[in-house]
């Protein structure tokens, strides 16, 4: 049966409201050949297939509900719930798919995975951790680990490419908690399905190109709001500190006020030589991402690891107001940015790999909780009240559902 053949099939299944048979199918399909997952349609139906998952997801969450009712001065919001969620967490297509009937994920068993998560930039002197309570509380419900990277929080992108091999190879990093893993108590992880987020995107990128034979055990890789195209903002920063001498202090601080003029370093800083503030702004400006992707993400592709894009999408209004000026100036390239990056900067593409869902949040809320309120200089949109427990559930369950992790 030729491509053409089994793709009719699929959209026919599809369109007789089949899901169970076309998801059945599509995993047998996935399991025979990965690449099925770069023919458009295939790409289509996941898109729709995971926004589905979430609503479904986000219902289940406390608070969501709530958090997605338009303020009215008269009577209540009356919308379906399954509507709310829809118009207030997504964005694009996902808006007006609410009312469509898909099952729920049949299955999903997990014990044999784990999770491995690459974060950004200034991942662990930033405010909160990303994940904070969502990754202990899914690691108890769900019966598998996760397990994070120790990735610097300001070096380059090659060097950091170690701390996530670190991770792979020998289990190292910090657990579901944001806790030191010991070296006694590490264990190899096995297969590995990953999200990565801000700059532990390109992070993973170039230790993929550095180590191609660590596709055997990734499973999949779900870009979280990371940043494989750079962003404008870094342009700038770098512009500013790339021909003076900056003392790591200063530089940490000028990099802090990006994210609030309230927060304050650390009193002590982990892997203190380490910090190489310049090269980890240099990596997230545009034109050396540009310059990598276009040199190595055929390479990348060659490697068949099923890749997933999520992007956010906000407003002036929705972000905090020091970080105004942010969105208006990526405006003026794409209004749907995400107060950090574009979607074109947002997204991965090549054929492996899938754009899944364009969400309604700001950057920081994608993944951070709320920050403490002694660095919110009184911003209300700090809170920071995306479905994040939602997001993980729908991302594992998807990617068991197409047969990707067991």
């Amino acid at each position: 049966m030729n491509i053409n053949t089994v793709i009719k099939h699929l959209r026919y299944i599809e369109h007789k409201g089949d899901y169970l048979n076309l998801i059945n199918e599509l995993k047998q399909l996935i399991f025979q050949d990965k690449r099925i997952l770069s023919n458009h349609y295939v790409k289509e139906w996941c898109g729709k297939r995971w926004r589905n998952i979430f609503i479904t997801e986000s219902l289940k969450e406390p608070g969501n509900v709530e958090a997605a009712n338009e303020k009215k001065i008269f009577g209540k919001d009356t919308r379906p719930d399954r509507q709310k969620i829809a118009v207030r967490f997504l964005r694009g297509d996902g808006t007006d798919e609410w009312s469509i009937e898909m099952p729920e994920v049949q299955s999903v068993n997990l014990k044999n995975s784990t999770l491995l998560f690459c974060p950004g930039l200034l991942n662990e002197i930033a405010p909160v951790l990303a994940f904070k309570s969502a990754f202990p509380e899914i690691e108890k419900k769900y019966d598998f680990k996760v397990l994070q990277s120790d990735s610097h929080p300001a070096r380059s992108c090659d060097t950091n490419g170690n701390d996530i091999l670190n991770a792979m190879e020998r289990g190292l990093g910090l657990d579901a908690n944001g806790n030191i893993i010991d070296e006694k108590d590490a264990h190899f992880p096995g297969d590995v399905f990953i999200i990565s987020n801000n700059k532990g995107t390109p992070d993973l990128l170039h230790l993929l190109v550095k180590r191609p034979d660590l596709k055997d055990n990734i499973r999949c890789i779900f870009n979280y709001g990371g940043m494989p195209g750079g962003t404008y903002l870094a342009n700038d920063i770098y512009k500013s500190i790339k021909d003076i001498n900056l003392s790591l202090t200063d530089g940490l601080q000028k990099l802090l006020k990006v994210i609030s003029p309230a927060i304050q370093l650390p009193e002590k800083l982990r892997r203190i030589q380490e910090y190489d503030i310049k090269n980890s702004i240099y990596d997230l400006t545009t034109n050396r991402r540009m310059e990598f992707l276009n040199r190595y993400l055929p390479e990348i592709d060659s490697l068949n690891i099923p890749i997933f894009n999520l992007s956010g999408s906000t407003s002036p209004m929705e972000v905090p107001y020091f970080q105004i000026q942010g969105v208006l100036e990526l405006n003026k390239y794409d209004s749907n940015n995400d107060m950090q990056v574009t979607q074109k900067q947002a997204k991965i593409s090549s054929p492996m790999a899938t754009d899944l869902a364009m969400l309604h949040a700001h950057h920081w809320d994608l993944a951070y909780e709320a920050f403490p309120k002694n660095m919110r200089l009184g911003s209300p949109n700090l809170e920071h009240p995306f479905p994040k427990l939602a997001i993980l559930t729908t991302i594992f369950k998807f990617a068991s559902e197409l047969g990707l992790v067991d």
